[in-house]
């Protein structure tokens, strides 16, 4: 072999290490950039080769995972098994998902078997699943991403989470946004106004009679009554965690300029009119000035850890401090709606407007 084609191939050689060299590099970048890794609510890191698109949600709660997932466009398409979505009132979850009936249901005690039979590359949990489904399923080999979805700050941290996941960081920021607009507008409303003394209480009924519970601090419920310009006359004593309930002799000694009642499963309003029936009710000052409010809600009730929280809390301000807002509440339900779930007013109409109930004004 001569040295001028000794020469060549070399040239050639260099020249095909360094072409498949770059292949290979732009290979690792491509991937590395596809790769996801994001930090979940419980400060679990968990990495993913691209975006999920098989989800599945699970446990109990699912209704706070699923609204808050399906705040991001398309998501639809990758949802393919999702726990119990209906608290007794209706399901909203047709509502979001068209090919609802398409979807495997998972019942509230699905264990890791059935939830791992539907190849997920992603599963959701509220975070207090973690010991009883979490676990089991880390342990053989599922993502799985655990959410708070408790406080308005955990709610702005897990739409982040979700928009990481989704690959749709621009929608998380605006939803944040239209999160703390509807925030600011109602203490800005509110602002400068004498805090009333108010009382929120959870209704529910059986086959036995009926029972009042409070919430703790830090519940969003009780946040709802402080962000709209009310005074929680139950806080000032030692609670549990949970709900606590609540006697009657309690609440005559707290005597309330105002009182709001929610229920979950019942309607709020049938407690109200238990209320105005019983005589040492009607001695209280909320009930005296008719200042006694139900909650509303359409398939859910606005009073609990899901998007519509801060509809509860607009709705509390306006019945608290009417004089502070011009406009009628009716239009930032369906703004809402439209701002939040591209529900148009066309569908408002038709598909959530006949199940709103309690006080609209």
């Amino acid at each position: 072999m001569g040295p001028k084609r000794l020469k060549y191939i070399l040239v050639y050689s260099l020249l095909f290490f360094l072409c498949s060299w770059n292949i290979l590099a732009e290979g690792v970048q491509e991937e590395s950039e596809a790769m996801i890794r994001i930090e979940d609510s419980l400060g679990r890191s968990v990495v993913f080769t691209s975006p999920p698109e098989r989800i599945v949600m699970a446990g109990r709660a699912v209704i706070m995972l699923a609204d808050a997932l399906y705040l991001f466009p398309g998501v639809e398409e990758r949802v393919v098994a999702v726990g119990q979505t209906n608290q007794g009132r209706g399901d909203f979850f047709p509502v979001l998902d068209p090919g609802a009936q398409a979807k495997v249901r998972l019942g509230r005690s699905a264990g890791p078997e059935e939830i791992l039979a539907q190849n997920p590359d992603l599963i959701l949990l509220k975070s207090y699943m973690r010991d009883s489904i979490g676990m089991p399923l880390e342990t053989a080999g599922a993502s799985v991403v655990y959410l708070d979805l408790e406080t308005p700050e955990q709610f702005n941290r897990d739409i982040r989470i979700l928009g990481e996941l989704l690959k749709q960081e621009a929608r998380a920021e605006e939803l944040i946004e239209l999160f703390g607009d509807r925030q600011a507008s109602i203490e800005n409303s509110v602002a400068g106004r004498e805090r009333k003394e108010t009382l929120l209480l959870s209704y529910s009924a059986n086959s036995e009679g009926y029972s009042f519970s409070i919430p703790p601090r830090g519940w969003i419920q009780s946040t709802q009554v402080e962000l709209a310009g009310g005074e929680p006359v139950w806080l000032g004593g030692t609670l549990s965690p949970g709900w606590n309930r609540v006697e009657f002799e309690q609440i005559a000694a707290w005597d309330p300029e105002a009182i709001v009642v929610l229920s979950y499963r019942q309607e709020a309003s049938d407690a109200i009119e238990l209320i105005r029936g019983e005589p040492l009710w009607r001695e209280l000052r909320a009930v005296k000035k008719g200042e006694l409010y139900a909650m509303p809600g359409d398939f859910y009730s606005w009073g609990q850890p899901d998007p519509r929280w801060i509809l509860g809390a607009e709705w509390i301000a306006h019945a608290l401090h009417p004089e502070a807002f011009d406009s009628p509440f009716e239009e930032r339900i369906s703004a809402f709606f439209e701002d939040f779930y591209a529900i148009d007013r066309e569908r408002f109409e038709r598909l959530i407007e006949p199940r709103l109930t309690g006080d609209l004004f």
